[in-house]
């Protein structure tokens, strides 16, 4: 056996020494910036005046989403901010975590305030519990909430955190379409399987409302799980790496700017940086397990058959074909079901109730009111099934869970399908409302669909159509009829006129709608197709008379189009021509449909008055908007026309500055003042 000499002993312990404080503190080579820590990090987000005068800045944000073979998910997140003004010290006062319960837990594991190279703790066991606040739907969500201790600008705040389950899928049971137990990895975690067993997908915006140096995020898959995965709204990095057990998916940005918020802009995952993942295999896979999950759901009592005959029989639709039996079921459903998400039963949000449970109260949310209408379908001898979709955005190519709205569809003897939304169409001509034109869905059926798309809706299928004739007394006295009418969407809006007042009170409203006209409006008589008629498009008939609507100065006359200036007006019913928009944009404008504006005016003038000097205004005809107006007098006759269409519900950043010379264009001729002299003088 060797031995070591013992001269050589101090020497070696010295080495020994030497190697253990260069492990421990290891020298950056030149060029290279050392590892960050949570303190350098703070230093080095800098000041308000680099964020727009933000705040507050995300300066690093890091989740890992470990998924586990049942699909149950365990989330490490890491997120560390700065306060960077006194108002951000304010607003940032109070930490929230919203989750739901019977899809979440959320555990806050760690919170510090770093300030001055020191990390002061704060007590987690301060977090308080409570319900989430809600209107409409009232489900179990929760929000959990911390005071912090008062902040200083440039404070760090520290969130650590812990979660598992599964992220939202609208309309699946939590358990019910699960594997239970037997594809648990942990006890406790059978309540977090998600409604589509082994499987994952995620949403994830690399853009908020606060500006971001660093936000990362990973997903851990086991190493047979396939992936789809796509970037969308510009640039995100990525990469992938792969061992034994699992493979690793990784994104991340820097130095994203705070979301743009600009009026009618689209929800935002439309335009903000955004990955979108998903395991499941294809939208045919995720369509036949929606039926599977939902196929017992519409079963046809003897009281539902026999209200759908009932029903039937006062439409004079016993015999009719397959659409008009279907016209008749979706407006009895969009007119008796009222929007009310009650809890009902375990899992809220993510499963149709059974038809006869709607049926007997009368009221819950899409999903309910959608299988309602499938049921009642059913029962009149109709193939309906359940479909999926994205109200306000567009859904992308990768098979994730991209929807928020549950609608109908109708199976033709052709295979085709007719699209059905009884929640949006309540006082709604429609069957499926021009508001949700051009949205993708996904219909659940046995032989698996793939995602289509609701086709695009020109102006002209929502138009506006606006009549007045009226006649100026010598008095300055302006008595008129005021008749409009519309389909489509214009239809829906017009009849919220009537169905939004009390009956007594209905020509006191409309004398408010009539302001900008004047003020001095009198003598209000409104008619109208009854709001529950829906035999034909929307109409309204207004009578009215405005004492000293004009008057002489200097021997002239002069003002505006009374009906161009309401249709014109803040709230008025053309929507794009109501408001002022901004020289610049960023964003899309969501405008939700399209419409076409049909306006004709005639106005009687006393004898010798005539227009001076007609003015004119040059038509303008863009991508995505267009508009022509004229003025003409014919012996007393005054007519005032305009025609405004706006072509997409849609439009992009590049076709803003034609919409807006279009739409401004129109409102300019609305305030166009017309001069009237007597002939002669």
């Amino acid at each position: 056996m060797r031995t070591i000499n013992r001269r050589l002993l101090p020497a070696i312990a010295l080495l020994a020494i030497a190697a253990t404080a260069f492990a421990a503190t290891p020298v950056t080579p030149p060029g290279e910036p050392p590892t960050p820590t949570p303190f350098t990090r703070l230093a080095d987000a800098g000041t308000a005046k680099g964020f727009r005068d933000a705040g507050l800045v995300v300066v690093y944000e890091h989740a890992v989403n470990r998924v586990k073979p049942s699909g149950v998910t365990y989330v490490d997140g890491y997120r560390l901010t700065k306060v960077l003004t006194s108002e951000g010290c304010r607003d940032n006062s109070v930490l929230y975590w919203h989750y739901d319960p019977q899809s979440q837990a959320l555990e806050v594991r760690e919170v510090n305030v770093l300030r001055d190279g020191a990390r002061l703790p704060v007590d987690v066991a301060a977090v308080r519990d409570l319900p989430a606040p809600q209107s409409a739907i009232y489900w179990r969500d929760r929000i959990k909430t911390l005071q912090l201790p008062r902040l200083k600008v440039g404070d760090g705040v520290e969130v650590v955190t812990f979660s598992k389950g599964f992220t939202y899928a609208l309309l699946a049971e939590a358990g019910a379409a699960g594997g239970g137990a037997a594809l648990a990895d942990a006890p406790g975690d059978e309540k977090y399987i998600p409604p589509m067993p082994g499987e994952y997908f995620d949403i994830v915006l690399f853009a908020g409302d606060q500006p971001i140096v660093e936000k990362r995020y990973e997903l851990v898959l086991p190493k047979d799980k396939r992936l789809h995965a796509e970037n969308y709204n510009g640039a995100v990095y990525s990469s992938v790496t792969y061992d034994q057990e699992s493979t690793t998916y990784a994104w991340w940005c820097n130095d994203v700017p705070s979301r743009v918020h600009e009026p009618s802009q689209p929800d935002a995952s439309d335009f903000a940086p955004k990955v979108v993942m998903a395991t499941a295999e294809s939208w045919e896979a995720k369509s036949r397990w929606f039926f599977d999950v939902n196929r017992s759901q519409f079963e046809v009592t003897p009281e539902i058959r026999a209200k759908v005959d009932q029903v039937l029989a006062d439409a004079g639709a016993t015999n009719a074909d397959d659409l008009r039996k279907a016209k008749v079921l979706v407006h009895w459903t969009a007119q008796n079901i009222r929007y009310s998400g009650q809890t009902m039963g375990q899992g809220e949000g993510f499963m149709l109730h059974p038809g006869n449970m709607i049926f007997e109260q009368r009221s819950g949310v899409c999903k309910d009111i959608a299988g309602m209408l499938i049921t009642m379908m059913r029962a009149a001898g109709l193939d309906s099934y359940a479909a999926m979709t994205m109200a306000g955005s567009r859904i992308d190519l990768v098979p994730a869970d991209q929807f928020n709205h549950c609608v109908t569809a109708l199976r033709l003897d052709d295979g085709t399908f007719v699209m059905y939304d009884p929640t949006w169409v309540p006082y709604n001509n429609d069957i499926w409302s021009k508001r949700e034109t051009e949205q993708h869905y996904l219909v659940g059926s046995p032989q698996g669909e793939t995602l289509s798309r609701i086709a695009y809706s020109p102006a002209a299928e929502s138009p506006l159509v606006a009549r007045h004739d009226a006649a100026l007394g010598e008095d300055g006295t302006l008595t008129g009829t005021l008749r409009l009418s519309g389909g489509g969407a214009t239809d829906s809006r017009l009849r919220r006129i009537p169905n939004g007042a009390r009956r007594g009170e209905l020509a006191s409203a409309v004398a408010q709608m009539l302001a900008p006209a004047s003020q001095r409006v009198q003598d209000v008589v409104v008619t109208h197709r009854a709001v529950d008629d829906f035999s034909g498009d929307m109409w309204l008939q207004v009578t009215y008379r405005i004492p000293r609507f004009t008057a002489p100065v200097d021997g002239r006359w002069s003002f505006a189009s009374p009906l161009l200036g309401w249709l014109h007006a803040s709230g008025g019913p053309f929507g794009a021509g109501s408001q002022e928009w901004a020289k610049d944009r960023e964003t899309d404008i969501m405008l939700w449909n399209t419409q076409l504006v049909d306006a004709q005016e005639t106005i009687t003038l006393p004898r010798g008055w005539k227009l001076h000097e007609p003015p004119k205004t040059e038509p303008v005809t863009e991508t995505y908007a267009s508009f022509t107006g004229a003025v003409a007098q014919k012996d007393r006759a005054l007519t005032v026309t305009a025609k405004a269409t706006v072509d997409r519900r849609q439009i992009p950043p590049d076709g803003y500055a034609g919409f807006r010379k279009a739409v401004h264009a129109s409102r300019d001729w609305s305030k166009q003042a017309f001069t009237f002299v007597r002939e002669g003088k």
